[in-house]
């Protein structure tokens, strides 16, 4: 072995070279996307692979990660320019800032199971971009008030889960799908199981944490009544990036009966 692979000096060069260069690879005017991520310091993204950025390499992966809807993952379908995964209110909202500084069309993903595919591709022929939401997924239940916050990222199996940790008694009307997306699912109203009884999921919302083109975080009393009632059925991204919502627990049976019409049995619970 030559002696330079025993020395610790070779190494630690070796180390600050590659550092080197990732730095400048990185600030290179043909990366301004990069430039402007590095300004705000969101540093959980990944580049499409015709770009020579390091990132590239874990592209595929969260492209596919959470797409539900397989029509739309054909190799002729579009694919986005990056695919951002904020994992804090800020890097969100400073996500939303750089796309739109840059004139990239901004696809939001929750869950991925949108029918029309809008959580996937764009709706031109504009390069875009994904946000995925997926780190962007805590429920804090708070029992005494009856209600839950739901970061925009949750699944509806995650915020069942939640709230089942804490009591059997409460729970939350939305459907059965426990890989949907909360604010997909919310944003469309929400039909659900307890619908009968409790109404639509866009029923049962108290407060939206909302984050507008301008990067700005508003809550229901900033939008005013009127933004807050389209979100609640005609949201989908339409009036911003929804960072969280702010839901009213329902009371739960300890019973329940239904009729199951593809097995043709009944089910009951608990059994």
């Amino acid at each position: 072995m030559s002696k330079f692979h025993k020395d610790p000096i070779f190494f630690l060069q070796i180390f600050i070279f590659l550092s080197q260069f990732t730095n400048i690879l990185s600030q290179t005017t043909d990366f301004p996307i990069i430039n402007c991520f590095n300004n705000h310091k969101i540093t959980n993204f990944t580049l499409h692979p015709n770009s020579t950025h390091i990132s590239s390499i874990h592209y595929n992966h969260f492209l596919k990660f959470s797409l539900q809807n397989l029509r739309v993952a054909k190799d002729s379908t579009p694919k986005p320019t990056a695919i951002i995964l904020p994992e804090s209110k800020e890097q969100l909202a400073n996500s939303v800032l750089c796309c739109r500084g840059l004139s990239l069309e901004i696809i939001i993903r929750c869950g991925g199971h949108s029918y029309e595919g809008i959580s996937s591709i764009p709706r031109g022929n504009n390069p875009f971009v994904i946000i995925d939401m997926m780190n962007l997924n805590r429920v804090i239940v708070d029992l005494e008030s009856e209600s839950a916050w739901v970061e925009g990222g949750a699944t509806l199996g995650e915020l069942y889960s939640a709230i089942a940790a804490h009591s059997s008694y409460y729970g939350f009307p939305a459907g059965l799908g426990p890989t949907v997306g909360v604010s997909g699912h919310f944003s469309g109203g929400g039909i659900g199981v307890l619908g009968r009884k409790y109404g639509l999921s866009a029923d049962n919302m108290l407060d939206v944490g909302l984050i507008d083109a301008e990067g700005r975080v508003m809550g229901r009393a900033e939008m005013g009544e009127e933004i807050f009632w389209a979100l609640r059925g005609g949201g989908g991204g339409n009036f911003g990036v929804v960072y969280g919502w702010k839901v009213q627990l329902v009371h739960v049976p300890k019973g329940l009966l239904a009729l199951v019409l593809n097995k043709a049995q009944f089910m009951s619970w608990p059994n």
